[in-house]
């Protein structure tokens, strides 16, 4: 009776030590389990913000070369009057100095 009682205690403790043996393992896959999730969660989350970047930094690139664009048509346009005028104004100098002249 008595080895019967410590058979069964010496068997409950090898089913305890298995039960706390399985737990362990198991804790450990869901802990990496979690940890690679996390990376690959991380490492989409920086791919999205790389990209959002890149994209960003594109419409920048196109607004500034637009806007220099622009810039440049408007001196050029703003060139071609000046030379214009200036055409003009010295046809009426020498004009006026012919006429002073004669």
């Amino acid at each position: 009776m008595v080895e019967e009682t410590i058979r069964t205690i010496r068997e409950t403790e090898r089913e305890a030590q298995e039960i706390v043996e399985n737990a362990r393992r198991e804790s450990e896959r869901i802990r990496k389990e979690a940890e690679e999730r996390s990376a690959q969660i991380r490492d989409g989350i920086i791919r999205n913000a790389q990209a959002e970047a890149e994209a960003e930094d594109e419409k920048a690139h196109l607004a500034g070369a637009e806007k220099e664009i622009s810039a440049k048509a408007g001196y050029e346009a703003e060139t071609a009057k000046l030379k214009i005028s200036a055409g003009e104004k010295e046809k009426e100098a020498v004009e006026m100095v012919i006429s002073m002249l004669a």
